[in-house]
């Protein structure tokens, strides 16, 4: 398969995977987090984006060890350093609401 076309389908999988988080976080994250007492004001997008590149990263993990999928494409998204900062940045912003109580 050409590269090209190989990010192309990544391009592709980001956008689903925001509209994905998009609703995610307006449906369900906004629930959990007011049932934890966390008003779901402020940077909802930075929480938005948090978990759509979270499910993103999740889903690469999924897609190469649970299903050993590998390609060169997800060889080198695997062993990026700009992956995992991306993973822990997005996970931080996903559960961080929860220790500092807000937004």
């Amino acid at each position: 398969m050409g590269i090209w076309k190989m990010y192309a389908i990544t391009f592709v999988e980001i956008i689903i995977f925001l509209v994905v988080g998009f609703l995610l976080t307006q449906k369900v994250l906004s629930n959990i987090y007011e049932s934890a007492g966390i008003a779901y004001l402020g940077n909802v997008g930075v929480v938005w984006f948090g978990l759509s590149f979270l499910l993103f990263c999740l889903y690469t993990l999924f897609r190469t060890y649970i299903l050993s999928k590998r390609s060169p494409l997800l060889n080198e998204r695997i062993t990026s350093i700009t992956f995992w900062i991306v993973f822990i940045w997005s996970a931080y912003s996903v559960f961080s609401p929860f220790v500092k109580g807000e937004i």
